[in-house]
């Protein structure tokens, strides 16, 4: 799942002891301490925003 620290919140990944960008980052799926940190309200849940592709524009034939 990806998350995102609450909005004036400092959240620390404990595996790695460093603080969760605001950008958010992937965590694992059913790992309870994230689990916990989302009902405490001090990280938020969200679907990876995934950029579109531009679409490709029909060219004109010559």
């Amino acid at each position: 799942m990806f998350i995102k620290p609450a909005p004036g919140i400092k959240l620390r990944d404990p595996e790695t002891k460093q603080f969760v960008p605001e950008s958010g980052q992937e965590v694992g799926e059913f790992d309870l301490y994230w689990v916990r940190r989302i009902n405490d309200g001090d990280a938020i849940r969200v679907s990876e925003e995934i950029p579109e592709a531009p679409s490709a524009k029909p060219g004109k034939s010559a």
